[in-house]
């Protein structure tokens, strides 16, 4: 017990500590060799199909289904002390690389997705009165959120990214597409005229373009940029060809000798297609046949499960237990084993107790929800540290209760005769607070003992 009291005061020095301001660290650049990825857009008519290559051997990942109208809070304040706290709108379906409500890309109900690929150019927004998202739950939020690129774009006045090493392309249900960067401290998009080809891998935008556009494309990134972009721009939509088939046909031209997973959303149609290196069959999620209500049990499958074909009902129940164990593994794998576990248990736990808020207004479409406002009394760390304290002694306190509760009717059968009414209510004060209870009762008996010998040499004397 106390190495997890320890855990929890350890949780708390991470977090606060890490909300505090001045320049954050630059990505580790040891890692980006092996952290390349893959995203474009087809233009198919009245919308896009997006496909989205994972190049890493580190593979693991869990496909989520996100529930609408659940109430989601962040970990870190801002600098005047504000949490990003908000209801979902839409429903998703997620591809979680870290770990749970931690999203790496996605699809939600409006159809609107995103991919995240590596860029170590990027360099955070420093803090500021903005609460602070760390980057795959900003790509949460959105999903939870948004419809449109430009509702995404209009965020960056909520919300602030934190320790993201990323750029992304988001793209909605109309085709509108967007690569979003942040550089020297702010966020640079391009969309419209400054998106001249929805693609997108590990280098800026506009150096990745530049070098498309002068047939100057060396390197493994801006190759697979030019591959991908030529294939983007000469797609066309009345081909035989369909253009699921087509956005496979992009990510394998473009695929590394490490790649983990292939994913393509097809908004229209409201599905995703996904094959991963350990499982190469096909399978299709359809958002039709799932339920995304907030009282809906939450659902996960592992991305690389022996399955095939329509996998929309072949969800499992999720388990805090086995997320808890797959982020720790991540964490392992990327040697960032320095998280305490407990650390990750307490984080994990917290965002798998997100209540559902059934009753709360979706809101009108075209409509950019705000963040929920209200402080709040008890910060997020700390209550999640009290939710995972009370799991891990919940036994132990049951049974003390139980212990109490015998105690205490032995006690009262052998002691002086009471009215019931007196002991009902010392039975329920025992049941409410455990072995407090007992301390209570036995205090109470104390001071009525004591209470009894002082009057004894009264009655005497008498």
């Amino acid at each position: 017990m106390k190495l997890r009291m320890l855990g929890v005061l350890l949780l708390m020095i991470l977090v606060l500590g890490s909300s505090a301001p001045g320049r954050q660290p630059p990505p580790d650049a040891a890692l980006f060799p092996r952290m390349a990825c893959t995203s474009f857009c087809l233009d198919n008519g009245d919308h896009c199909v997006f496909g989205a290559n994972q190049d890493n051997p580190i593979d693991a990942g869990m496909l989520v289904v996100k529930r609408r109208q659940v109430l989601k809070t962040a970990w870190e304040p801002s600098t005047t002390g504000e949490y990003a706290r908000w209801i979902s709108r839409y429903g998703s379906v997620t591809f979680d690389y870290a770990g749970y409500q931690l999203a790496w890309a996605g699809m939600n109900e409006a159809g609107l997705m995103m991919s995240t690929m590596a860029l170590y150019e990027t360099e955070n927004p420093a803090p500021d009165s903005r609460p602070p998202l760390q980057s795959p739950l900003w790509m949460q939020f959105l999903l939870d959120n948004y419809s449109t690129v430009e509702e995404v774009i209009a965020s960056d006045a909520l919300v602030r990214i934190k320790d993201n090493v990323d750029h992304f392309l988001i793209c909605d249900r109309t085709g509108d597409c967007a690569v979003i960067e942040f550089l020297e401290g702010r966020m640079v998009y391009h969309t419209g005229e400054s998106l001249p080809v929805a693609a997108l891998t590990n280098h800026t935008y506009e150096d990745s373009v530049k070098a498309w556009r002068e047939d100057d494309a060396e390197g493994d990134s801006l190759g697979r940029f030019a591959t991908a972009a030529d294939r983007v721009t000469d797609f066309d939509p009345t081909s035989a060809e369909p253009a699921v088939d087509a956005a496979f046909d992009t990510l394998a031209a473009v695929a590394r000798h490490d790649n983990a997973w292939r994913i393509v959303f097809d908004p229209a149609n409201l599905q995703i297609h996904f094959r991963t290196n350990s499982n190469p069959q096909i399978r299709t999620v359809d958002f039709a046949k799932l339920d995304f209500s907030c009282d809906a049990p939450i659902l996960v499958q592992d991305i690389h499960a022996e399955l095939s074909g329509d996998i929309s009902d072949k969800f499992v129940p999720y388990s805090n237990r086995a997320s808890v164990d797959h982020t720790l593994a991540f964490l392992e794998r990327y040697e960032r084993a320095g998280y305490p576990p407990l650390v990750v248990e307490v984080l994990i736990r917290g965002m798998s107790s997100f209540p559902c808020r059934k009753d709360a207004p979706i809101g009108q479409a075209g409509a950019p929800p705000g963040l929920e406002e209200g402080n709040l009394l008890i910060p997020p760390p700390a209550l999640w540290a009290g939710l995972a304290i009370f799991y891990w002694v919940w036994p132990v306190w049951v049974l003390l209760t139980l212990l109490s509760l015998a105690y205490v009717a032995w006690r009262m059968a052998r002691g002086a005769p009471a009215s019931r009414t007196r002991r009902l209510a010392w039975v329920l004060v025992v049941v409410l607070f455990g072995p407090f209870g007992l301390l209570a009762y036995l205090l109470a008996q104390r001071r009525r003992r004591r209470t009894a010998e002082a009057r004894a040499p009264i009655i005497e004397g008498v």
